[in-house]
């Protein structure tokens, strides 16, 4: 089972409501160094640690070997060394080895002075390239695309080719156990797949001991593990974590990470550097699962082609970094390699957190380096530090409890529990020692503690009689077991009291619950505002609560001395009001049609009961009483309406003369003069009033109705003329005429009106 990935140098996205900060120290001693070499191109590296160096060859177009210091530092050259690029130390440390492919040779340089001894030719054309130290003997492999093979140096420089029996068609790359021993491999990719051969040497003896060809198109590093029983072989677009067996190059067992990466290398102890990614490069076992520690390596850069070196004792690994064209070569230095990087993860519940709480704290760890079979619990000493203000200095929580290693947590747990301090912060140092491949580390979590406000809720009734008893109930809810800490004070607003005054303090009951009991007095809104003030432990937290007290009905008219008026005429208007209780005060008001309300008068009303104003009314109002109110009876508002009438002006066109018949003056017309007209004039004209003129006949008694015109528009003047024919009426009869006013639907300035009754007569003929 493989842990999670994390990320360096702080684990926040995993801490359960926690503030951290990383101890000192707990990076840096797994910090990798990043290092520019000041060479154009990379080819290969190797690690002598007796003499304090690093070897760096460049490869076609470099003219030396670069050399530095264990830390990448104080870089020197050995000069004419064209094109070096496999390296090899022999046994005894004393001697490196270089290939020179362009030589068609092998040069021979001390360890000890940094200068070159020897140079062994290996024939033209020849190549030579990977270089590895077996059996005693140097090996190399040579040749050109199509053609290759595996030669040998002895220890007095002869030269030997074609030390295997088989053929190769590129020349291989070798790779032998980290310290000494007789195992040599080979590989050479040739197009999808890859050739692979094992052998053993004995002094200039190279024995077959089995070939394969594996389905890797891209090979991209080659490694036998430190006990020579196994192969490593490294790809990107096939890649496995086969370990395949040397014997006979069968899979034996998988490597705990895939080995994707361009380079693959082995520690003296057996722990293997390669990566199952193309961005960076990691430290594992053998065998097991996970891994130690993944060291990345930012764009555009890369781990390159034979990129990873170990320290003879394990106590560094170095990786080269190049750019897509090769170049850029940095040196990246991985210290402690083999211990893995342990991570502290704190939380804490229950969140929000407030002072006085009880609490629990568990401290539980992740690392790459997963468990192993029959382990339940992060393997060393694991010491937890409480400090508050109470232990400033920090006190050791002691036999925290301990969970055992799930699904849901890999490496087990340990447990604290607690009150949270009513002052001052929290805080747990977590220290773990560390112990076998499980580096140490220690870490300080700041456990959140702040007061938090509860959620409020009320009950009650919204409406009460007046001197009625009434109850309020509430509910403080907090998110977890709370502290039993406050109480609940009581404000409450009414009309006596628009700022509120304090009636009462009640207590909250274990449960969050509690009861309040009031008999308003004062009818109207009573607001009741519920405070709990939090205590010792938490924030105050208001709620209202808003019941409508019953009030009395007043008995309240308003009237006026006329139901309608002419233009001008003054209004008596007067309001009554009958009994209250502490308020006689009565506002009145005139809205003329059209227009806004405006105040008439306000003033307390006199011993009657009444409050007298006069208006002048210029069209339709609406005059309105309106009583505020007071502590028993409620507002109210009545209304009256005044009607204006309108002035209406008749006139009757062409008569030629009067008559009296009976009391009555009849205007009289000739039916020489054709028509008969009749106009009407009201004022004030409104533009959608309207006139209807009804003209009556006189006979067998009664007066009948002739003939009628409903509801046309008065002209703009405000006029409006009827007219009719002389030769419609029948000569001597009697006949009488009059008009209606209707004003507008809407907005009407004024009322309805009747004209008076016009008589008249048409006699044949014409006035003689």
């Amino acid at each position: 089972m493989k842990s999670a990935r994390f990320s360096l140098p702080t684990a926040a996205a995993l801490f359960l409501g926690l503030t951290t900060a990383i101890g000192p120290g707990a990076v840096a001693s797994y910090a990798a160094s990043d290092k520019p070499l000041p060479i154009a191109h990379f080819a290969q590296m190797v690690v002598d640690t007796p003499h304090g160096h690093l070897f760096i060859s460049g490869g076609a177009g470099t003219d030396g070997i670069l050399v530095t210091d264990l830390d990448g530092g104080n870089p020197s050259l050995i000069s004419n060394e064209p094109g070096a690029t496999g390296l090899a130390v022999s046994a005894d440390g004393s001697t490196l080895y270089a290939a020179l492919p362009g030589q068609d040779a092998i040069a021979v340089i001390s360890t000890e002075n940094l200068t070159e001894s020897a140079r062994y030719g290996t024939g033209a054309g020849t190549h030579p390239d990977s270089l590895a130290v077996a059996g005693g003997t140097l090996w190399f492999g040579y040749g050109t695309a199509g053609a290759g093979g595996i030669g040998s140096v002895d220890g007095t420089g002869a030269v030997t080719l074609a030390q295997d029996s088989g053929s190769w068609t590129a020349p291989p790359t070798l790779a032998t156990t980290p310290t000494p021993s007789d195992v040599l491999a080979a590989a050479a990719q040739t197009g999808d797949t890859s050739a692979v051969v094992t052998y053993r040497a004995d002094g200039e003896a190279l024995t077959r001991q089995a070939a394969t060809a594996l389905p890797v198109p891209d090979l991209g590093g080659l490694a036998v593990t430190a006990d020579g029983r196994h192969l490593a072989v490294s790809s990107w677009l096939k890649a496995t974590a086969n370990r395949y067996r040397v014997s006979d190059l069968t899979v034996d067992g998988l490597f705990p990470e895939t080995l994707a990466g361009k380079s693959v290398a082995v520690a003296p102890d057996g722990t293997v550097a390669g990566c199952g990614c193309n961005y960076g490069f990691e430290a594992f076992p053998e065998t097991g699962e996970g891994s130690y520690n993944l060291y990345e390596i930012d764009a555009p850069l890369h781990l390159a082609p034979h990129g990873l070196a170990w320290a003879p004792d394990g106590s560094r690994l170095y990786g080269v970094a190049v750019d897509s064209s090769g170049g850029t070569p940095t040196l990246r230095i991985a210290r402690n390699p083999e211990s893995a990087r342990v991570r502290l993860i704190g939380s804490s519940a229950p969140t929000p957190l407030a002072p006085g709480e009880a609490y629990s704290f568990r401290a539980s760890f992740d690392s790459y380096l997963t468990l192993s079979t029959g382990q339940t619990l992060l393997p060393g000493t694991v010491r937890i530090t409480r400090y508050d203000d109470a232990d400033p200095d920090g006190v050791l929580v002691p036999d925290p409890t301990t969970t055992p290693a799930g699904t849901a947590d890999f490496f087990g747990s340990y447990y604290v529990a607690g009150t949270a301090p009513l002052t001052g912060p929290l805080s747990f140092n977590v220290d773990y020692a560390g112990s076998g491949h499980y580096g140490p580390a220690t870490q300080t979590f700041a456990v959140p503690v702040a007061k938090y406000a509860p959620t409020l809720t009320l009950t009650g009734p919204a409406t009460s009689g007046r001197a009625a008893p009434l109850t309020a109930t509430g509910h403080l809810t907090w998110p977890h077991a709370h502290v039993k800490t406050g109480a609940v004070h009581i404000v409450k607003t009414d009309l006596a009291h628009p700022s509120g005054y304090s009636v009462g303090t009640v207590s909250v009951a274990a449960d969050g619950s509690f009861a309040f009991h009031d008999t308003p007095q004062v009818g109207g809104a009573n607001t009741y505002a519920f405070t709990y003030d939090g205590g010792t432990s938490y924030l105050p937290v208001t709620a209202s609560a808003k019941v409508q007290v019953s009030r009395a009905t007043p008995t309240l008219n308003v009237t006026t001395d006329a139901k309608s008026y002419h233009s001008g005429a003054t209004v008596k208007v007067t309001a009554h009001l009958g009994t209250t209780y502490n308020s006689r005060s009565v506002t009145l008001y005139d809205q003329p049609a059209g227009k806004s309300r405006t105040l008439l008068k306000s003033a307390k009303a006199d011993a009657h009961g009444n409050l007298v104003a006069s208006y002048k009314i210029t069209r339709n109002t609406v005059f309105s009483a309106a009583f505020a109110g007071d502590y028993r009876y409620s507002p109210r508002t009545v209304t009256n309406n005044a009607i204006l009438t309108p002035t209406v002006r008749t006139q009757m066109q062409w008569p030629l003369a009067t008559t009296r018949i009976g009391s009555t003056t009849y205007q009289v017309f000739y039916k020489s003069e054709v028509n008969m007209g009749f106009n009407v004039q009201v004022t004030p004209r409104q533009s959608s009033g309207c006139t209807s003129v009804y003209v009556e006949h006189y006979y067998s008694g009664a007066w009948h109705q002739a003939t009628s015109q409903r509801c046309v528009p008065l002209y703009s003047d405000g006029w409006y003329g009827y007219g009719r024919s002389l030769k419609l009426f029948t000569s001597n009869d009697h006949y009488r005429i009059r008009a209606h006013y209707t004003p507008p639907s809407k907005a009407a300035q004024t009322g309805s009106t009747w004209t008076p009754w016009t008589y008249l007569t048409v006699r044949p003929g014409s006035l003689s």
